[in-house]
């Protein structure tokens, strides 16, 4: 388990760094004595055994340090970001709302006494009455609610068992490369998201050491820090190339590993000249985590995944049946830690997790080569004139023709219009009618008429995703303007 972890890591190497949060660092000693202390605080506080308990703390390391003491204790954890989204969070075991004094949070009490959950609002410091003594593992072990990204409208929730994610935890830092040496920047990834939570998981789990950096000087760690590993999404590192007066220090020893989208063959390049030659292409999801990291040496690798060899990931029929190479079909997963569906979500469990696989709705394709290579999302299809055709591709060549920042295919019908494409841009220059219109002609023609939106940014969620439906809504409400 995690707590233990650290403090084994503590006895053996006190004065290593456990992580550096906005400049300020804690060594693994200083880790484990505030886990102790939180923990014992926390038992003193006599939550109920088994139940939920809400964080809603903005300081990262300040939420992993109280996160981690709440699950040692048997407790399951969810974060928000507000206390307002906690009626939302749709959860009738939750026990406690928790926040830090130091950020002066608002006064809750009002709020925990409409529901049953009480307002626990943790103070900066407290001094144990006892010396707190060796972390004692929970008979029943917590965990932590994860919610997903979103893209289908909806956000669903995934809760993760700590001792079935243990298990896995040792496979996934291998396919990132992590290891005890590791210096690994995970920025400012909220703790409700995939990768705000397993990245630093990952990394204190092999006692490496974690990078949070907060606020606006996200630029910071890479000047400062001997990093190995630095995790984002691409849009999270769009000021490579849109503010390029932004120092930053050249590390070719460095992995970047960009998930949560594809990247513009414009971005990597930017990315290989100016932070690394390690660019690595991540293929994860919430629900069945990291499948490949592939180092984009050339631009084809862009688009095919080399698949870690203890992953085991298919490309079947709709029957289920499993697909040769060169055959487009729908991707599923098999789950390694035991997650068998999502939280309170009986119907959207049936559709995406059958048979001990996740099916995350992409359509793929193996290459004779083993690598896979995805070819959009089955509810990411658009319908010409009664053929359906996946929207993935077509985006991916259009951003780079046009090498824009990002593009959305989408087929709407306006009110009192026929259905037809919408092409939606997102870029921070103006495009040409001659460029459009090249465009159109070579990789649209058999889509008949399109049109082009132009946005300074799309919806999108924390990672970087983009939101279709609320793209999709937005759209619609242009449409609608007189002018």
């Amino acid at each position: 388990m995690l707590l233990e972890k650290i403090v084994a890591q503590a006895q053996a190497t006190p004065q290593k760094t456990a992580y550096i949060h906005n400049g300020v660092a804690c060594s693994y000693a200083e880790f484990a004595q505030a886990l102790a202390h939180t923990r014992q605080f926390f038992a003193q506080q006599r939550l109920p055994a088994h139940s939920v308990v809400v964080l809603c703390v903005e300081h990262l390391a300040q939420a992993w340090v109280l996160g981690i003491a709440l699950r040692n204790l048997g407790l399951t954890t969810v974060s928000v970001g507000q206390a307002s989204e906690v009626d939302q969070l749709g959860l009738d075991t939750i026990s406690c709302l928790l926040t830090w004094a130091p950020e002066n949070p608002p006064d809750l009490s009002a709020q925990a006494a409409r529901g049953t959950c009480r307002w626990l609002n943790v103070p900066a410091s407290f001094h144990p009455t006892d010396a707190p003594a060796e972390p004692t593992p929970a008979q029943h072990p917590g965990g932590h609610i994860i919610q997903t990204s979103g893209t289908t409208g909806t956000y669903k929730k995934i809760l993760r068992d700590a001792v079935a994610e243990a298990s896995t935890l040792d496979l996934h830092a291998q396919i990132n490369g992590i290891s005890a040496e590791s210096v690994v920047y995970v920025r400012d990834f909220p703790l409700w998201t995939a990768g705000g939570y397993r990245w630093p998981l990952l990394s204190w789990h092999q006692g490496a050491s974690v990078v949070f950096q907060q606020g606006q000087d996200f630029h910071l760690p890479l000047l400062e820090q001997a990093l190995t590993h630095v995790f984002a999404t691409p849009m999270t590192l769009m000021f490579v190339s849109h503010a390029p007066e932004l120092p930053v220090r050249r590390n070719d020893a460095m992995r970047l590993l960009v998930t949560g989208g594809a990247m513009p063959r414009t971005l990597v390049a930017a990315l290989k000249q100016r932070l690394t030659q390690q660019v690595y292409a991540v293929l994860a999801s919430t629900e069945a985590l990291t499948v490949s990291a592939t180092r984009i040496d050339d631009l084809d690798d862009l688009a095919r995944h080399q698949i870690h060899p203890a992953r085991q990931v298919q490309v079947v029929d709709e029957t289920e049946q499993l697909l040769p190479a060169g055959k487009v079909g729908l991707l599923r997963i098999k789950i390694l830690d035991g997650v068998s569906g999502y939280l309170n979500d009986v119907p959207a469990s049936r559709a995406f997790f059958r048979d001990g696989y996740f099916y995350p709705g992409d359509l793929a394709v193996f290459h004779a080569d083993g690598r896979l290579a995805l070819c959009g999302r089955v509810t990411d299809v658009i319908n010409v004139l009664g053929s359906k055709i996946a929207t993935a591709p077509l985006e991916a060549a259009l951003q780079n023709q046009l090498t824009v920042d990002a593009v959305c295919l989408l087929s709407l019908a306006p009110p009192g219009a026929d259905e037809e494409v919408y092409v939606a841009i997102e870029s921070q220059r103006n495009l040409t009618e001659a460029e459009l219109q090249t465009a159109a002609q070579t990789l649209l023609a058999h889509l008949g008429r399109v049109h082009f939106h132009f946005f300074r940014q799309l919806p999108r969620n924390p990672m970087g995703k983009v939101l279709r439906l609320a793209l999709r809504q937005q759209l619609l409400a242009r449409l609608a303007r007189p002018d």
